[in-house]
């Protein structure tokens, strides 16, 4: 498998290349119930095959073209996310996992159990699928996650400013002793 491009499997699925992780919910659900990951790429990843893949879901579900506001799944960073310094060059996609958790192992395939091990800012893949949704007059593609193999550690994705940066030092000296 090459790193760089998605690879479409015999079920209909498709592997991923390699992404960055971001907002992992992979071991709770969110407030709705759900779980799933934001997969961070590179721009210079092939998006042939899902590009494809998503063509083909979204002239099944909507022949005459989708009706209302739609929406692809293959986000760019640098249009949406400006403020979010990991997403600048980047494209993104935010997979999720409907009421049932995706399956979560490292390297040589065993299961990850500790939260600590699967972070913002690791190395991973994933196995996806890609559906249509309609809903209040919107519609469009998203992209599902079964299961995640991380790959390698990098440093931790922080999207938030540092307490640090925030303040600046104060005395805390006692003068009147």
């Amino acid at each position: 498998m090459s790193k760089k491009t998605f690879t479409l499997r015999a079920d209909g699925s498709l592997l991923t290349p390699e992404f960055r992780v971001s907002f992992p919910r992979v071991f709770e659900a969110d407030e709705h119930g759900k779980y799933g990951v934001a997969m961070i790429f590179d721009k210079d990843v092939d998006f042939t095959v899902l590009r494809k893949v998503i063509a083909a879901k979204k002239k099944e579900q909507w022949p005459q073209g989708p009706k209302g506001q739609y929406s692809e799944p293959i986000l760019d960073g640098d249009e949406s996310q400006a403020s979010r310094e990991e997403l600048v060059g980047k494209l993104y996609i935010n997979a999720k996992a409907g009421k049932y958790r995706p399956g979560l192992v490292g390297p040589d395939k065993t299961e990850i159990q500790d939260e600590a091990e699967f972070y913002p800012g690791c190395w991973a893949r994933a196995v996806i699928n890609v559906y249509p949704w309609t809903f209040k007059g919107k519609c469009g593609i998203s992209v599902g996650v079964r299961n995640i193999q991380k790959l390698r550690d990098d440093e931790p994705l922080v999207s938030h400013a540092k307490a640090s940066d925030e303040f600046d030092a104060v005395d805390t000296s006692d003068d009147d002793l």
